[in-house]
């Protein structure tokens, strides 16, 4: 029966740990808070007003941009 060593095993379970959250703040994008008042300036200088659910829902449609599009089940097509 082979030893387990559990401190190194602990060890390394904590230094994996501690690398990806540092690399994951490193590399995460701005807080949506900073995000929504850059769109918000941005409007503002172009002179549009919305209200909040306006607002949010351009939000949302900003962070659907460059993702992949839904894949549409093959029974939503017309067979010929």
């Amino acid at each position: 029966m082979k030893k387990c060593n559990c401190f190194a095993l602990a060890a390394a379970f904590v230094g994996g740990a501690v690398a990806g959250a540092t690399l994951g703040l490193l590399f995460a994008p701005e807080k949506g808070e900073d995000q929504r008042a850059k769109i918000k300036a941005a409007l503002d200088k172009r002179g549009l007003k919305l209200d909040k659910e306006s607002f949010e829902k351009l939000v949302e449609e900003i962070k659907q941009v460059g993702r992949k599009p839904e894949a549409v089940p093959a029974e939503d097509f017309d067979a010929e």
